[in-house]
């Protein structure tokens, strides 16, 4: 439920499967995640499945920013992997990745890098509202100007 609802910081999220299936979840879910739900969360979960209109409303935002994003990190010379999801994989011809990455922390800007073979040039952006994507936008003119 992080993603089309927004709920990341919740940890929520839900399995759906056959009886045995479910039966076996059970049966270990101490051994992988001892921490269950809180009520709040379990409320959050639970009004999020309530309302179909909200789920819609809030991916129709994320699919927005993102290309919204997206087209403008283009126009800066980034490139990127296609997406479909609440965030981008975005890299610059001109500087690696660690570089920026470093250069939008110090600037208070958190984006994901993971210095991983074959990835280790590219960086992880999730998608927020347009105004932080625009505050990211702005960090990252000011790094390729400067």
């Amino acid at each position: 439920m992080s993603k089309s609802s927004s709920l990341a910081g919740a940890r929520l999220g839900f399995a759906a499967g056959s009886k045995e299936l479910i039966s076996d979840l059970y049966r270990i879910k101490y051994s992988t995640n001892p921490y269950n739900i809180n009520r709040m969360s379990a409320a959050a979960g639970c009004a999020v499945l309530d309302s179909r209109e909200y789920v819609e409303k809030n991916c129709k935002a994320i699919i927005e920013t993102r290309d919204y994003a997206s087209a403008e990190l283009r126009r800066l010379g980034f490139e990127m992997t296609d997406s479909l999801a609440n965030f981008i994989f975005v890299t610059h011809p001109g500087f690696k990745a660690e570089e920026l990455y470093l250069k939008l922390k110090d600037m208070g800007v958190l984006v994901r890098f993971f210095g991983k073979k074959r990835i280790e040039n590219y960086l992880r952006i999730t998608i927020g509202t347009k105004e932080e994507m625009d505050v990211l936008i702005s960090c990252l003119k000011q790094i390729l100007e400067g």
